[in-house]
């Protein structure tokens, strides 16, 4: 038992702890712009980028859609010792990951002024939409860069490399924050500084990822050609849950800014992005844990070991339980001090800014049971679970965003997320039940001699 517990564990921090660190990266990488924004560009840059965060979500959303579908099928296939069918499903991918986003880049730039401007009724927001529009136009450029990112990272999963995740994602990263200080302080160009350095960092990456496959020790092998797209359309029918879920919160977070704008609330605004910021460091790392599992727990069901199979669910349950509570206590206890890093020294902190940011951390332990859960549907190949929990915050969250406004002070509007935290774990705690018993696994078993 007792070296059961390190092994697995070991096993874990092997294939999650890279993932795990990739993605904090990724984290920063997200709050790098609204760092150097906040500060030098002011508080109508942080309302721009909160005009803005709703639309990058969709970008995120497909690439967490392959992200997830693409590691499922590939593990499955190189756990069923197939590695050239593997190795043809990853190109699919690319392929797929180019047309995508280069259709996104334009069609993207034809409707993204038109959309934005639907949030406009003021002079006084007109300024805000325009940096937001100008910001947008700039980085839909490097949505195919940011795609090929995802399923690379997936991909070196995959191949039993996760430590290259973090150097993937990590040098991006870094090129990011060296080319907004240079960009934004030195050069001055604001907004459109951050939206080029966005986009460069993005290519950086994209040329890693190129040069990982083409010429390193992890090149592909003699096999030529793309496999069936049939197998593109299962990576789609496992991620759904993930990519709808996503576009799910991009629609609530665009009507979620209509309606603070409606309320004349727009110093919230920049309160929305310092939220959106802090909420990358409470779910980008734990959904790094266990999707960096995923891949583990795939590959182990494939090859039948229950048992073990098992003990990484619940051994993965432990360490989502303990990051998610520290997590929590920081968030609570040091709200103020977090905000005023994206903030400047001249720009306020209202009480009302530290109501909004606490209301949307009071339940959030919930998060991380909802993610150690959907991480086991995904995992296990779930084709429908999964999208049925990201059609919640649609029934939860769209009602009381229209309603707390109109019983509580605005900035009690996020409480929202939340309450929705709460029914996203609840719902997702009933699914996986009835999953596993399909699976012929009983779900007690997971916590076997606890």
């Amino acid at each position: 038992m007792h070296n059961d517990f390190f092994s697995t564990v070991t096993e874990i921090i092997h294939y999650g702890g890279s993932t795990f660190a990739a993605l904090v990266a990724m984290s920063v990488y997200m709050m790098t712009d609204g760092f150097f924004v906040g500060n030098w560009v002011g508080v109508e840059g942080l309302e721009a980028m909160a005009i803005i965060f709703p639309i990058t979500m969709v970008f995120g959303a497909i690439g967490t859609l392959f992200e997830t579908g693409g590691s499922a099928v590939v593990s499955e296939k190189i756990g069923e010792g197939k590695k050239q069918l593997a190795e043809k499903i990853m190109r699919s991918n690319y392929l797929c990951a180019a047309i995508i986003g280069i259709t996104i880049a334009v069609v993207g730039n034809i409707f993204v002024e038109p959309l934005l401007q639907l949030l406009s009724d003021s002079p006084d927001e007109q300024n805000i939409i325009n940096l937001a529009v100008m910001f947008l136009r700039i980085t839909l450029c490097g949505v195919p860069f940011l795609l090929t990112i995802y399923m690379t990272g997936a991909f070196m999963r995959c191949i039993d490399n996760p430590g290259h995740v973090f150097c993937l994602v990590g040098t991006t990263v870094l090129v990011n924050i060296i080319l907004d200080a240079l960009f934004i302080i030195v050069f001055g160009w604001g907004m459109k500084g951050a939206a080029i350095a966005t986009v460069i960092a993005q290519i950086s990456g994209a040329a890693i990822a190129f040069w990982y496959f083409k010429f390193s020790r992890q090149k592909f092998s003699n096999s030529q050609g793309f496999a069936s797209f049939a197998y593109i359309f299962q990576e789609i029918k496992i991620g759904a849950g993930f990519g709808v879920a996503t576009i799910m919160m991009s629609c609530i977070e665009y009507f979620l800014n209509a309606v603070i704008l409606s309320y004349d609330a727009a110093y919230l605004l920049a309160t929305v992005t310092v939220s959106n910021i802090i909420l990358s460091f409470v779910f980008l790392p734990l959904n790094g844990l266990d999707t960096g599992i995923q891949p583990l727990v795939s590959r182990l069901y494939a090859a039948r070991k229950e048992s073990h199979c098992l003990r990484v669910m619940r051994y993965g349950f432990f360490l989502t339980v303990i990051l998610t509570f520290a997590i929590y206590v920081v968030l609570m206890i040091f709200t103020e001090e977090l905000m005023r890093i994206f903030m400047s020294s001249n720009d306020p902190i209202t009480p009302e800014m530290l109501i909004f940011l606490r209301a949307m951390f009071v339940l959030q332990p919930f998060v991380g049971l909802y993610t150690w859960l959907s991480g086991i549907m995904a995992a296990l190949e779930d084709e429908w679970r999964n999208l049925v929990i990201s059609l919640i915050p649609l029934v939860v969250q769209v009602p009381l965003i229209w309603f707390l406004p109109k019983i509580l002070p605005i900035e009690y509007i996020s409480l929202n997320y939340s309450i929705n935290d709460v029914a996203e774990a609840a719902v997702a705690l009933i699914l996986i039940r009835s999953l596993m018993k399909e699976k012929g696994i009983s779900f007690r078993k997971i916590f076997k001699g606890i």
